[in-house]
């Protein structure tokens, strides 16, 4: 327990009285004591160290007050003076004084030696920290013990939390709460801005100390320990702990590599036709496939982010979220089933997601946004279409990519294949070489827009696709008929092409479709 001036009081040999205190005052913990008769000390302490005196510094009882407020500047936590030296009794000015800046001062009798004082305070001192360093190597024995049962992960946190006396938690990749108590929502969604950023990190937060377990560039998660500020021995049991968690992740993440590698040759059985044997297979791993119909989606992530995602995907299929406090076993057994029904696996530099269409609009969102890619998907997939499937929500995926470039900020990553199917062959044409043939090919109607607003581009768009049919595009664009066959003339004049021939408007319906604008 830390050093105060209750404690001080009970060691009964030093004679110690009260002069003034309150609560407050006396539970204040001493780092250090120290006796001063200079007129000003406070140069020479620290935060937190009490002080002793006789008083001779003071001419007269007007120096009292500015001495004692000089010394509540720097934090000294209680003054003990020192009675029938050079005063009998304590002074008045300096009980005042006290009071006034929340000093607790105390008399020191005349028998009683400062040293004396000092070498108690020693002495406690090192009873502390000896039992500090005793609560560190026991709490790191237990938690090691622990830690060797079979539920060995949750028994060594359930074991960190009875030592801290505070809530412990694991919070896993995917971001939710793994094994443990759910922090509070501040906490919470402070763990899961750590694990967006990507980097080892330390905080604390609402009485939370937060700290981030694995390598930076492959975040396991975030250990969030409870219980108010931690002193120096209980952050060593919290290190030692974010250690093994760290370990035994690593291991898990090894094992996790290898279903990978085992997935990815199961996707290829299942596009195949081998589903039983997928099925199997997956059931003896505790997962399994979704029914038909299917939704297929293909994520292509941010360079550096496909582990994590394969991470965040793989502790969903182990059921890592069901293992929280407070959830009904209920619900708990739906989102296992649930998980359950979604299988991933990755396909070169994607991620290949199947599950049924809900399933995939709960997931996808949260996914591409932790993959900071983007995503394509195909909804109302028969077994026997999945190649095809999987083509498609790629091409979309690549699709997304073009248009939202090099924007981090993009709201909108995830495309639905279906939204290309018009587009037929010109679509599956379209790649980035065609993409920058195409808007050099746009590029004097873009430049003739931006000067005139005359919105060429998007009226070719309309135009073409109702059939080069004037009044369908002018119903379309709000405007008169005679308006867009003007733009389309003007349109000729900078792309020096005949419209009315086929192979010209084909041409620029293909550039249109390439870049993007239709």
């Amino acid at each position: 327990m830390p050093i105060t001036l209750t404690s001080m009081l009970e060691r009964r040999e030093l004679g110690l009285t009260t002069v003034w205190s309150d609560d407050e005052a006396a539970a204040r913990p001493w780092s250090w004591v120290h006796s001063s008769d200079l007129a000003d000390p406070s140069p020479f302490l620290s935060r937190g160290d009490a002080l002793l005196t006789t008083g001779t510094q003071w001419h007269d009882d007007a120096d009292i007050a500015p001495w004692v407020e000089r010394l509540a500047a720097v934090g000294v936590p209680a003054i003990g003076f020192g009675t029938e030296v050079f005063r009998d009794g304590t002074p008045d000015a300096l009980a005042a004084a006290c009071r006034q800046h929340g000093i607790a001062l105390f008399e020191v009798p005349y028998r009683t030696p400062f040293i004396a004082v000092i070498r108690t305070v020693a002495d406690l001192d090192a009873s502390e920290r000896f039992a500090r360093v005793r609560f560190t190597l026991d709490a790191q024995r237990a938690i090691a013990l622990a830690a060797l049962r079979p539920d060995g992960l949750a028994a060594a946190l359930t074991e960190l939390e009875r030592r801290v006396g505070g809530p412990v938690a694991l919070i896993g990749s995917d971001g939710r709460v793994a094994v443990g108590h759910r922090p509070g929502r501040v906490a919470l969604d402070t763990a899961r801005r750590m694990l967006a950023d990507g980097r080892r990190a330390a905080v604390v937060i609402d009485g939370v100390t937060l700290q981030t377990i694995g390598r930076p560039d492959a975040l396991r998660g975030v250990l969030a320990v409870g219980g108010g500020a931690h002193d120096d021995a209980t952050r060593a049991v919290v290190t030692s702990v974010v250690a093994m968690v760290g370990l035994a992740l690593e291991q898990e993440r090894r094992l996790a590599r290898t279903l990978d590698d085992l997935r990815a040759e199961l996707l290829s059985a299942l596009m195949r036709g081998e589903r039983e044997l997928v099925a199997t297979t997956l059931k003896a791993l505790g997962g399994g496939i979704p029914d038909e119909p299917l939704a297929v989606a293909v994520i292509d992530p941010a360079s550096g982010r496909r582990e994590a995602l394969l991470d965040l995907l793989g502790a969903r299929a182990r059921g890592e979220a069901s293992v929280t406090g407070g959830e009904h076993p209920g619900a708990r057994g739906r989102e296992r089933r649930s998980e359950r029904s979604v299988f991933h696996a990755r396909d070169g530099a994607r991620v290949v997601v199947l599950a049924d269409s809900e399933r995939i609009d709960e997931l996808l969102p949260e996914l591409v946004e932790q993959s900071r890619g983007t995503a394509g998907v195909v909804r109302r997939v028969r077994w026997e279409r999945l190649e095809q499937a999987i083509d498609d929500a790629a091409r979309a995926a690549d699709r997304m990519a073009e248009r939202v470039g090099a924007d981090a900020a993009a709201p909108d990553r995830i495309l639905d294949a279906a939204a290309l199917r018009d587009d037929g062959m010109l679509t599956r044409l379209a790649g980035a070489d065609a993409r920058r043939t195409a808007e050099a090919m746009l590029a004097p109607l873009d430049s003739h827009d931006a000067d005139s607003g005359d919105a060429l581009v998007a009226t070719l768009a309309a135009w073409l696709g109702a059939d080069a049919v004037a009044e369908q595009a002018a119903a379309v664009l709000g405007v008169h008929r005679h308006t867009v066959r003007a733009r389309v003339r003007r349109a000729e004049q900078l792309l020096g092409r005949d419209l009315g021939a086929f192979p010209a408007r084909a041409e620029l319906w293909a550039a249109l479709v390439a870049a993007g604008r239709a």
